[in-house]
């Protein structure tokens, strides 16, 4: 089967009260072959009003006379009820020739070769408004393209102008920039001379050179000049334009821009000054460089001569270098090099060997830390260890430190340090030590006897001293109390010679004993010598003291002593001295609780005497309670 193409669709608005009439003109436009009508009929102008809004058609066939209203009424109206579109309408008459009227065309319908040429009719008169239309939308996008170029023109921050190529440099446009001059577009337009009028006389000449150029050869235009506004202030300007040609290639006129370029030459101008300044500079430059370069030759010579000099005090001094390292190495004590913060910087074989690690463990690293110094310090947080003391005080320290290995063991060790001052500043040090743990016990034993009384147990004269002295030097800008007792046994030398010293032994160290057990742990019991003993009652008030004392000598005098059948009879004396920070120093306070503990004996012993800083004389505390 052949398929034939689909004929084309026209909508048709078809508006007549006489129903003949309608059936008329839908059957002569059945008969068209290329296109197909859709028809939409109504009887009245308000029914055609209505359907022209709803079904949008393509074009109106209207009777001229309507039940409702005429049909120029119809059209009056339809132009209000669709303002947004213009229909083309064909109005069915009694005039047979065509005529337009308020858009619309005249037929007569009266015989039938008329109506054959409906479609026709409809045809043209939809053609003409199209065309109509379209020249109206041309006018209306030339308005609008040709508003958008001048406000483009306007808005751009150049004056343009047009030029006529028959009278030179007359002026035909110049866009209203030109009021940034200070003149108006009339003043250039009037001109005779053009532009040229008001450019500087000094770039006249260049300027009509160019233009004459690009008169005679139609080519474009490029010049710099300066022009002259109306306030007398002097700017430039780039100028360029071309030749604009009709379609066959004639030149019409000239067309061109003028650019502000003051600011550019403003900067060319400064970099002009800025570049003839460096030439100069570096011409400066360049002969100070040229005296330096000489100075320099003559430095060399002398540099050269010194180098020679310095590498062969260097090679000397690595001969030297090497001969101590090998001499350290060699030391059967152990060497460590410590520097400013207590890193090792050196550590020689021995003391690898002794605690048991390899170089690259131990070099620059915290010895106090390897060695275990720094956790001992944490029992006396207020003492620095012996390694910060000997880094921050450039103390020479020889003492006994106890050292850990590697494995975590631990051993004694007999240790020097020695700091190294460069211009005042401790800059390093060494650390010198040896193993001494076979002799722990013997430097314990020697330390305990340096320290105690063989007789008693007690701490001796001396350890008593250091152990004073530093409650002394605690005291300053604190407000704690300690009281110092010197304690003596009544009517000792009388057993002694009576019984022998063995039984005074006897008496010495039962008294002793008895006192420890009485006294609390942080109290110090001491024997100075003979049967004088001293107590320091640490953070004890002076009555506080004084009840201590007496259960003292309760205690004492109760106690049961016998040698060879024979009972002992033993009293003491005590005297008191609070300690304050009036008292100066050991001998003072120990002399104050001396003379307090003569006071006691001459009142008839086993008594309990305190000495007090505002009499000369010693007080009995009993009465002084009382």
């Amino acid at each position: 089967m052949h398929s034939f193409p689909e004929k084309s669709k026209i909508r048709l608005l078809l508006l007549a009260d006489n129903e003949v009439n309608r059936m008329a003109c839908k059957l002569a436009l059945s008969r068209h072959q290329d296109y197909v009508f859709v028809i939409f009929e109504a009887e009245t102008g308000s029914q055609g009003l209505k359907m022209a809004r709803t079904h949008q058609p393509d074009c109106i066939l209207l009777a001229q006379h309507l039940s409702d209203m005429q049909g120029a009424e119809f059209l009056s109206e339809l132009a209000e009820y669709t303002p947004e579109r213009q229909l083309p309408v064909v109005m069915l008459g009694s005039n047979p020739s065509h005529q337009s009227h308020s858009g619309s065309f005249l037929i007569t319908i009266t015989d039938n070769n008329d109506m054959n040429g409906l479609s026709a009719e409809i045809l043209w008169a939809m053609r003409e408004q199209q065309a109509i239309q379209e020249k109206s939308n041309v006018l209306d996008k030339l308005r609008e393209s040709e508003a958008k170029y001048r406000n483009l023109v306007q808005q751009l921050p150049v004056i343009t102008y047009i030029a006529s190529l028959e009278s030179p440099v007359k002026l035909i446009y110049v866009s209203p920039q030109i009021s940034r001059l200070g003149y108006l577009a009339e003043d250039w337009l009037d001109s005779p001379d053009g532009l040229f009028r008001w450019i500087h006389p000094d770039d006249l000449a260049i300027t009509i050179e160019a233009y004459a150029y690009t008169y005679e050869h139609h080519a474009p235009l490029r010049c710099e000049y300066r022009l002259i506004d109306n306030h007398g202030k002097i700017r430039w300007f780039l100028d360029e334009a071309t030749i604009v040609r009709d379609e066959a290639g004639e030149s019409l006129f000239l067309q061109g821009v003028l650019v502000d370029i003051s600011k550019d030459k403003e900067i060319e101008q400064e970099l002009s000054y800025y570049r003839q300044r460096l030439e100069e500079l570096v011409v400066q430059r360049t002969q100070q460089l040229e005296k330096q370069c000489e100075v320099l030759k003559s430095a060399n010579a002398n540099l050269d001569q010194t180098l020679i000099a310095l590498k062969q005090s260097h090679s000397e001094l690595r001969i030297s270098e090497t001969r101590i390292r090998l001499l350290l190495e060699s030391a059967g004590e152990g060497i460590i090099g410590l520097n400013g913060s207590g890193s090792c910087t050196f550590i020689n074989c021995s003391a690898l060997t002794m605690l048991g690690y390899t170089k690259d463990e131990v070099l620059e690293q915290d010895v106090q830390t390897m060695m275990g110094w720094a956790s001992l310090q944490h029992s006396h947080p207020k003492e620095d260890s012996w390694v910060e003391n000997l880094l921050r005080d450039c103390v020479n320290l020889s003492n006994i430190q106890t050292f850990r290995r590697k494995d975590g063991s631990h051993f004694l060790a007999e240790c020097a340090a020695y700091p190294i001052e460069i211009n005042g500043v401790i800059d390093s040090s060494v650390l010198v030590f040896r193993d001494i743990s076979k002799f722990d016990g013997q430097f314990r034993n020697l330390a305990y006897r340096a320290s105690h009384d063989p007789l008693t147990g007690l701490v001796n004269r001396s350890e008593f001293e250091r152990r004073l002295v530093r409650i002394l030097a605690d005291m300053h800008g604190c407000k704690r109390e300690h009281v110092l007792c010197f304690l003596d046994l009544d009517h000792f030398k009388q057993i002694n010679d009576s019984y022998g010293h063995a039984a005074g032994d006897h008496v010495l160290r039962s008294f002793c004993s008895l006192l420890t057990s009485k006294l609390r742990q942080r109290d110090t019991l001491a024997r100075l010598g003979g049967d004088e003993f001293a107590l320091l009652l640490e953070h004890t008030t002076l009555n506080c003291a004084y009840a201590i004392a007496q259960e003292l000598c309760e205690c004492v005098s109760k106690m049961s002593l016998t040698w060879a059948s024979r009972e002992l009879s033993v009293s003491v004396s005590i005297g008191l001295c609070a300690l304050t920070e009036v008292d100066g120093d050991f001998a003072h306070v120990l002399c104050h609780a001396d003379n307090a503990c003569y006071e006691a004996k001459k009142k008839g012993r086993n008594r309990i005497h305190a000495f007090t800083y505002s009499s000369p004389k010693c007080v009995e505390l009993s009465s002084l309670n009382s």
